[in-house]
């Protein structure tokens, strides 16, 4: 869908030309300098479909920050989607778990035509506004599946543990609390749909990623899932890593486009996992 037919969308906004001609240019501090400029017109829209930085239109909140962030520019910075890019081939798979409105997933579908997405998002509100989103992009090879993932097959919670202008509304797991999801091992999903390798993993589960990643351990011990970018917070970014690292895979921090090895892990990052 292109600039020219986006307005046929219900209740479409049209950005400034300035924005679109920054949203793809790629720049340090961007996302401040965008917000100082624009963020006061954006958060009067509301909730309104917009063309984001990765060129479609898509739903958004507008009045959220983490939104706006989407119009911008490549969500949560420029290095991995740049990354993602050149590794992915056309008939790439990918799991994105932790998919919420699809803020990955709108760059990466368009890069694998001949691919597929499978889009884990348990909790109903955000795997609703996805599939809206998807409903006018019909040609997006994206899946959505209405569950988390963990080690085994079990019926959880999924409780907000913050603002819901947060990111991802800071949904985490639970045993009681919150709204009934229904948990799955990735390993059977990927066997129900004759999947045998994945080439990228996209794991932001807000600290239920050893479990996901347990219900993925023979697709580990056989690297058959090539790359894995995952959220890395505190001692539990520090157990994600050593889980990894029995399995022969390493981890590694992007910036500036480029991969290194980190002397010392930052407190909160993503880091993206290569099979040795």
């Amino acid at each position: 869908m292109t600039q020219e037919i986006c307005p046929q969308v219900k209740n479409f906004y049209s950005l400034p030309f300035p924005l679109l001609w920054l949203q793809a240019i790629d720049f340090p501090h961007k996302l401040g300098i965008c917000e100082r400029l624009f963020g006061k017109a954006l958060v009067s829209q509301g909730i309104r479909w917009v063309k984001t930085g990765a060129g479609i239109p898509w739903k958004l909140n507008l009045a959220n920050p983490t939104h706006r962030w989407i119009v911008y520019g490549k969500y949560e910075g420029a290095s991995f989607i740049n990354w993602a890019r050149k590794f992915l081939a056309s008939d790439g798979i990918i799991v994105d778990s932790g998919a919420n409105i699809g803020q990955m997933l709108m760059y990466i579908a368009q890069w694998v035509p001949q691919g597929k997405i499978l889009a884990f998002e348990p909790g109903q509100e955000a795997a609703n506004w996805l599939e809206e989103c998807l409903s006018e992009h019909t040609h997006l090879p994206v899946e959505i599946l209405r569950v988390g993932l963990g080690a085994s097959t079990a019926q959880l919670c999924l409780k907000s543990i913050g603002a819901n202008y947060g990111h991802g509304a800071w949904n985490q797991v639970s045993e009681n609390e919150g709204e009934a999801i229904h948990i799955v091992r990735l390993t059977d999903e990927l066997a129900a749909r004759s999947i045998e390798t994945v080439n990228l993993w996209i794991l932001d589960v807000e600290g239920f990623e050893i479990p996901a990643l347990q219900g993925a351990e023979v697709l580990l011990k056989e690297h058959r899932i090539k790359a894995i970018y995952g959220e890395l917070d505190g001692s539990n970014g520090q157990r994600i890593i050593e889980y990894l690292s029995t399995f022969g895979y390493r981890c590694y921090l992007l910036k500036n486009n480029q991969l290194y090895i980190p002397d010392e892990l930052p407190s909160h990052t993503n880091g993206l996992f290569l099979a040795n």
